[in-house]
This record gives structure tokens, sequence and C-alpha cells, in this order.
């Protein structure tokens, strides 16, 4: 999965038992996509995760930093079947023109 938008939110960094590095926070995503030959304005928020080296640049970043990320979704927990994304790739969008 393909998707940019901006850090709104950040839990910050924490590791896992291993010494793994793990970024949690909210991705705001704001675009026009054609449905039925009509655009229509897409908003959403969604949860995001990311563990290793992608965590820790993500951790790097200010809040209302773009992004564009690469990655899968994935149920949040085994009781929370929430999906949330989780970044494997990320490239820094300078400004704010992408939205």
């Amino acid at each position: 999965m393909e998707l940019d938008g901006v850090l709104i939110s950040s839990r910050g960094l924490r590791y896992t038992p291993a010494g793994i590095p793990v970024f949690e926070g909210v991705l705001a995503h704001r675009s026009t996509q054609t449905e039925a030959g009509a655009e229509r304005r897409i908003e959403f928020e969604l949860g995001i995760k990311s563990l290793g080296e992608c965590g820790r640049r993500l951790a790097e970043l200010p809040l209302g930093t773009w992004i564009h990320c690469f990655g899968f979704l994935a149920a949040r927990t085994l009781k929370s079947r929430t999906p949330i994304l989780h970044i494997t790739e990320l490239r820094h969008m300078e400004g704010n023109e992408h939205g």
C-alpha cells in the first residue's frame, strides 16, 4: 500500500524486549479521487506503526511533516481488528503543497 499524508500524532519511540525501535502515531490523508466519473474529496486519519530504522526516522520528524509511505495494513492487535498501516518505507515531503 502507498499513501501520503501529514503526521498529526506521535506516541514517541519505544523498544521491544529485543531492542527493536517501534514508532506509533497517526497520519492524516487528504486527496481528491475520481469515482464513477465524479471527483470526490477524501479525508481520513489512520493509525501508523513502524519498526526498525524506519520507525526511528519517523520518531525524529516533527508533527505536521508530510510523508509519502509504503507498507501494509494489519489489525491493530489480536483483540482489536481495526486496521493500522505498518510503514516499511517512507519519504519526507518538503512543504505542505501535497494536500
